[in-house]
């Protein structure tokens, strides 16, 4: 009994890490346009700041280009490690898992 229990405490904890991996790559491209659109929409209402800090309209969009080029890398490799350390810890337990039922198939097979 003491063996099934923890069974299914390591399925519910590997469920659950499943379904968190498929909220993020779900989420994932919702963020990214969300920033684009919140980047197009603070330009609009901020660009005579933004072209007093950028100079000509040439240096304003490298500029933007190179922020949102930036923002974007580094929100996708944080999200990529998250779903690597995510997986990997629901690999770990599915081991785990493989382990506990072979050695319950084997007391039950003696």
């Amino acid at each position: 009994m003491n063996k099934s229990k923890e069974i299914l405490n390591y399925q519910k904890k590997q469920n659950a890490l499943k379904s968190e991996v498929k909220k993020i790559k779900k989420k994932l491209p919702t963020y990214i346009i969300g920033f684009v659109f919140f980047v197009v929409v603070s330009l609009y209402f901020l660009e005579d700041k933004f072209y007093a800090f950028f100079g000509n309209n040439v240096n304003y969009i490298i500029g933007l280009v190179i922020l949102l080029s930036l923002f974007s890398l580094f929100f996708l490799l944080r999200s990529y490690i998250k779903i690597k350390n995510k997986q990997k810890e629901s690999k770990a337990i599915g081991s785990k898992l493989y382990k506990l039922m072979k050695l319950d198939s084997n007391t039950n097979n003696e």
